[in-house]
């Protein structure tokens, strides 16, 4: 494939440039997104999925055209489509879709997605898909949803708080939006950001505190 095909996969497949500090993390994204996610709840009373929605920025919706575009009519076709669905869904896979569950603290395995549907409207670039617990997940305790990508290339922004939300009988928890502020999380993480932490980079995931979250505390 072409240069941009490369430079694609290197996105999703998290090549991030990210310089740190002491005093601030600063990350560097290439890509940016405006995100949604919907946490389904069953009539069981128990997760059943998490839907997803980017819609990403006009420059990096255009590389995408300019790559997938076979037939060169500045348009993609579904045939073009399917095949940035089917790329996305193989780089995306070592990184659980940027997708992240927590229940009481622990995270909680997903079900790779049977398909990433992709459509391209107003000169901008829309992914569509759904995850699910791998595990029966029931409402108890506290569970946490999110979506970031772990290495910070890509910036999946949930602009307002009603780009989080719960879709069915969730009666009886607590539903709340965490945005997290960046110098409390370095304050309270201090002990553990260490220059070991940072020279390990593959093994420790500190975008995860950042990242903006649903919380449920049933």
């Amino acid at each position: 494939m072409r240069k941009i095909t490369a430079s694609f996969n290197c996105l999703l497949m998290g090549t991030a440039l990210v310089a740190l500090t002491t005093a601030h993390v600063q990350a560097h994204p290439h890509v940016f997104a405006e995100a949604r996610m919907e946490v389904v709840v069953g009539d069981n009373k128990a997760i059943d999925t998490l839907r997803h929605v980017w819609r990403f920025d006009e420059l990096f919706s255009s590389t995408v055209l300019l790559e997938f575009d076979a037939n060169s009519n500045l348009k993609l076709e579904p045939e073009e489509l399917a095949e940035v669905g089917t790329t996305v869904h193989a780089s995306l896979a070592d990184f659980d879709f940027y997708t992240s569950v927590d229940h009481n603290g622990k995270a909680v395995e997903i079900t790779a997605p049977d398909v990433i549907h992709v459509d391209f409207q107003d000169g901008q670039l829309l992914m569509f898909f759904a995850v699910a617990p791998r595990e029966p997940l029931p409402l108890e305790g506290t569970l946490s949803f999110g979506a970031y990508d772990p290495t910070m290339y890509a910036a999946l922004d949930f602009l307002t708080d009603d780009d989080l939300v719960v879709e069915g009988p969730a009666t009886g928890c607590k539903h709340t939006i965490i945005r997290p502020n960046a110098d409390e999380v370095l304050a309270q993480n201090e002990d553990k950001l260490t220059q070991a932490f940072f020279d390990d980079p593959e093994n420790n995931d500190i975008s995860k505190f950042f990242a903006t979250r649903l919380e449920l505390i049933c």
